[in-house]
């Protein structure tokens, strides 16, 4: 129990650190900005115009609506100055994102020396390198202007950072909402085991230590609500406004569909390391600088094209074992429920025809609940893992 308790109390770090990790970068416009309604079919532009937010529209939300790139699509073009700003305003939150994303990943390390389960620490990792990624961009772009003329794809390499911080954000968003249902529900049984100690004490039937163990669970359910609840509306208010919308308005964000275990059926290492070397910005970069006209100039940025080939194919890899990993995680985590589950429903036939105690039966219900939990943690660190390895894919893996 002391153990369960250091994990929720480090969870409570993370989800606060992820929060505070993206900072909006500008006003929040909001549905009924003047999108060019001619580039959407009906059902597309009617997803963007309503008051629903569904993961599968981040990406479109952040290119139509996140402040930093609807004015950098707008001025890409001649304003230098614009990027300039864009750069003092992702530097002046620096220190901030930086804070808050080493403590996620540093909870998230503590947290996965104690169950195994480092999701969060990607998580962190992922908001942090995202958010310098952009910085670094942004800065090349403004230093190299008058000779840039790839600014289309410097703004598109943006887009996708953001969209992944968005990503991240919303899964821990989700995170946090089902920590909090099953917070709530365990406080209600924590209180009844209390309440059962308590009357077992004065009838001699538990010791006094009983009773302080489940006040003290329940103390600590409490304590980890009320944080939690608090962070739900700060991490909700950080996404609306990276996706453009009003962060007081009422939005409906849906949770996460169940995830769909074909895409990692779909995986192909060897396919997808060789796109991710097509597509990495840092690799493109470095393939399209001059080659020199000495030998030795020649020779060494061969040398570093096939030392960055050889970094991200080592870091698909690890990619790949990342999201291996944490289906046998989800799938562990699936037979631990059904197996909870099957005994809840024996002890709920069991306790309705008196075989067992309330004591007992309340314990099968909190036993529950946490292989619940323990469930879904497993399926959002299913997502992630699977959302960094596409957007690896996509260009955006680290190559260090």
């Amino acid at each position: 129990m002391k153990q369960k308790k250091r994990v929720s109390a480090l969870m409570t770090v993370c989800v606060m650190a992820a929060s505070a990790a993206f900072p909006a970068l500008g006003a929040p416009t909001g549905p009924g900005l003047s999108t060019q309604q001619e580039k959407y079919d009906g059902e597309t532009l009617e997803r963007l115009l309503d008051n629903v937010l569904e993961f599968d529209e981040i990406a479109l939300r952040v290119r139509e609506y996140n402040p930093t790139i609807v004015e950098a699509w707008e001025s890409y073009n001649d304003r230098k100055q614009d990027y300039a700003n864009m750069l003092t305003e992702l530097e002046s939150q620096y220190n901030v994102v930086k804070e808050n994303a080493d403590g996620l990943i540093q909870a998230g390390m503590q947290m996965g020396e104690l169950t195994g389960d480092y999701s969060l620490v990607v998580t962190g990792r992922t908001l942090r390198s995202s958010y310098k990624a952009a910085i670094d961009g942004v800065k090349k772009t403004v230093s190299g202007w008058d000779t840039n003329r790839q600014a289309t794809g410097n703004i598109r390499k943006y887009e996708k950072q953001i969209t992944s911080g968005a990503q991240s954000a919303m899964i821990g968003l989700e995170t946090i909402r089902k920590n909090v249902e099953t917070l709530e529900i365990t406080e209600t049984l924590y209180q009844k085991q209390v309440d059962m100690y308590s009357r077992m004490v004065e009838q001699g039937l538990a010791t006094s230590t009983e009773v302080l163990t489940a006040q003290s669970q329940l103390l600590s359910t409490r304590s980890q609500l009320a944080s939690l609840n608090g962070q739900l509306d700060s991490t909700r208010r950080t996404l609306c406004m990276m996706l453009g919308y009003d962060p007081d308005s009422n939005l409906d964000i849906r949770p996460l569909p169940a995830f769909d275990m074909s895409r990692i059926d779909q995986i192909n290492l060897e396919q997808d390391t060789a796109k991710a070397i097509g597509n990495n910005y840092t690799l493109i970069s470095q393939r399209t600088e001059a080659a020199g006209k000495t030998t030795a100039h020649i020779e060494n940025r061969l040398k570093v094209i096939e030392e960055g080939d050889q970094k991200l194919t080592v870091e698909m890899q690890r990619l790949y074992q990342d999201v291996m990993d944490k289906r046998a995680a989800y799938e562990a985590a699936v037979t631990g429920f059904a197996a909870a589950e099957a005994n809840r429903g024996a002890s709920e036939r069991q306790y309705t025809n008196g075989l067992i105690s309330e004591v007992q039966y309340v314990g099968t219900q909190i036993s529950y609940y946490r292989k619940k939990a323990e469930r879904e943690s497993a399926e959002l660190g299913l997502w992630q893992a699977m959302e960094t390895y596409d957007w690896a894919v996509n260009g955006l893996a680290t190559v260090e």
